[in-house]
């Protein structure tokens, strides 16, 4: 294989991983999080979790202002579409690691490495969570 075809096949979008999202651990993780948490003290977890927890509150804080931040340049005349855009992609972005951070610090919570989709039944409105079907 030549170098642009290693690079067109590295930019091509992986297939959706199944077990990644809905677990891969028939305990739910909680083996691998003992194995993990094993070298750590409980004074390290906790400060792990800590930190977790100040950067989700961060990120959060930082996307809401940047949210707020549009209708404040709109009332000043200083909103641009690239900046009215470039705010809401800021947003967007800050949301997310607001997200990763807030599924980092319950995993810590609750004390194994649990899949994506547990957390997401865990956070999300009743009528809104993810239900895997059960296949034959």
């Amino acid at each position: 294989m030549n170098g642009a075809a290693l690079g067109v096949d590295e930019l091509r979008p992986r297939h959706f991983d199944r077990r990644g999202f809905f677990g891969r651990d028939a305990d739910g993780g909680i083996e691998r999080f003992r194995e993990h948490a094993y070298t750590l003290s409980q004074d390290q977890i906790q400060a792990a979790l800590f930190a977790w927890e100040r950067d989700r509150g961060v990120f959060l804080v930082m996307s809401v202002g940047l949210v707020a931040a549009i209708p404040i340049c709109a009332l000043y005349g200083i909103l641009t579409i690239p900046f009215g855009i470039s705010l809401i992609a800021g947003a967007a972005f800050l949301a997310v690691k607001a997200s990763v951070a807030d599924f980092r610090a319950w995993q810590i919570q609750q004390g194994r490495f649990a899949a994506p989709a547990e957390y997401l039944n865990h956070r999300l409105p009743r009528n809104m969570q993810i239900i895997e079907k059960e296949r034959p």
